[in-house]
């Protein structure tokens, strides 16, 4: 049976970016794929790219991404769910093994390809080990980037959908409830299975003070049993990624291959 994927793209004034995120997802072997934009009232052309492109498009007043993240999900088709931003990347010609892999957990994940406003390969980054996840999240960090998650449709229903009451982390707090109440994750190394755009209007990096604080208070909320064994397991898990630290550091002195340097920016998910 060919496996069903929805996928749903909050975007707000997003048509610069919103037309390559799209086309990622024209042509899709071997998965069954329906494509939701949520347009938060948009003043420029993303809600007619995304027509055209094919995509349903739902427009609504503006209440944060993860209204609008759980506005989509609820409609879309697909026995497999996610998000990505719309201007940010899911690399279609690996879904299909990544479905077929994933085919008894309840959430797939892989590497995330770090990337400039052209498109250009700036690191890769690694998410930490299913049997290491809850524990680095308990350490205080994140150690998923949303990018890279595929996940079943009764593991967003049981979970009630994202927690609006965190407006910039409530999909760290979605995987540490799903890790919580026991769902199985599955980890792809072999290959990058999205990309995440760095660029100078991001949010994260806009908010980021902010963001850090409201990462703190949502690990709080979940008892924040910070051990020492929890620590280690965050460092070793930061430590698998040294190549990462490696190229961003030096991105931050050199403008190296032709890539301007994108500035100071958080060296992984906190």
């Amino acid at each position: 049976m060919t496996p069903t994927l929805g996928v749903v793209v909050p975007a707000r004034n997003a048509a610069a970016t919103i037309g390559s995120t799209l086309t990622a997802l024209r042509d899709v072997a071997g998965v069954e794929l329906d494509v939701v934009v949520v347009d938060g009232e948009s003043t420029d052309e993303t809600a007619g790219i995304a027509a055209a492109m094919g995509a349903r498009v739902v427009r609504q007043t503006p209440r944060g991404i993860y209204d609008a993240v759980n506005c989509g999900l609820r409609i879309v088709a697909g026995e497999w769910l996610t998000y990505i931003n719309a201007d940010d990347v899911l690399y279609a010609d690996v879904l299909a093994a990544r479905l077929k892999n994933a085919a008894s957990h309840d959430v797939a994940y892989g590497p995330v390809d770090f990337i400039d406003h052209a498109g250009r390969q700036l690191h890769r980054w690694h998410s930490a080990r299913p049997n290491h996840l809850l524990s680095v999240y308990q350490a205080g960090m994140s150690p998923l980037l949303q990018q890279g998650t595929l996940f079943r449709r009764p593991t967003f229903e049981r979970l009630q959908g994202f927690d609006t009451r965190w407006q910039l982390v409530a999909d760290a707090d979605f995987w540490f409830r799903s890790l919580e109440q026991g769902f199985r994750f599955q980890r792809t190394t072999t290959h990058s299975v999205a990309a995440f755009r760095m660029h100078a209007g991001q949010l994260g990096r806009l908010r980021a003070c902010e963001s850090a604080e409201e990462h703190a208070a949502m690990a709080e909320s979940h008892g924040n049993r910070r051990s020492w064994p929890g620590t280690l397991t965050a460092l070793a898990w930061r430590a698998e990624n040294w190549p990462s630290y490696v190229r961003r550091l030096s991105r931050a002195a050199f403008s190296l291959g032709g890539c301007r340097s994108l500035g100071s920016y958080a060296l992984g998910p906190r």
